[in-house]
């Protein structure tokens, strides 16, 4: 994958977050971790609540 591709599915992925998906259905969607979605939250989204 080329960082043009991973900047979408991580944006998608944050998207997707703050719209209340499941981590499963996130996971299934983008292929990206669970730990890669939780350093996404941590570092993104809880700052801004």
């Amino acid at each position: 994958m080329n960082k043009e591709e991973n900047s979408s599915l991580h944006d998608k992925a944050k998207k997707m977050m703050i719209d209340g998906e499941s981590w499963d259905s996130i996971m299934e969607k983008t292929h990206l971790r669970l730990k890669d979605l939780r350093r996404i939250q941590i570092n993104e989204i809880d700052p801004k609540f």
